[in-house]
């Protein structure tokens, strides 16, 4: 055969190249159990033998108290209509305020009661004014 490039030849060799091509792109097989390595066991560290050196330690209990307050001007807590004074929300533009309601009797505040602020499910990483209110207020059950 002569390396005389032609319609017929191109139409005869196209199709191993799309072939090759996809052998080229496709997965490789996985090993088998017999050709993968064995792991061998890492050296048990060295500690000293004074009892102090044994003793389990404990990690602090998780606290809210050091989480950032939220500003009634940023933009979610504006979205959300957050005053930190539940009375002085903006009934006009909220309809769906009612009277006595405030973030210490919401089902998404999750501070203990007693505090003044706490964390919210819908401002997470932040606290609330338990005497705030949000247009995300639900009767606690």
């Amino acid at each position: 055969m002569s390396l005389n490039p032609t319609r017929r030849r191109f139409v005869m060799l196209a199709p191993f190249a799309g072939m090759t091509a996809l052998a080229a792109c496709s997965r490789p097989e996985p090993p088998t159990p017999a050709q993968m390595p064995v792991p061998t066991p890492l050296p048990m560290p060295v500690t000293p033998s004074s009892p102090t050196a044994q003793e389990p330690t404990t990690a602090p209990a998780p606290t809210t108290a050091n989480l950032p307050i939220v500003d009634a001007q940023e933009a979610k807590a504006l979205s959300f209509g957050y005053v930190a004074i539940a009375s002085n929300a903006d009934k006009a533009r909220f309809p769906m305020f009612v009277a006595g309601s405030a973030c210490s009797n919401c089902a998404l505040y999750q501070g203990a009661a007693g505090e003044t602020h706490g964390p919210c499910a819908i401002f997470i990483g932040q606290r609330v004014a338990s005497a705030g209110w949000c247009s995300a207020w639900a009767k606690k059950a």
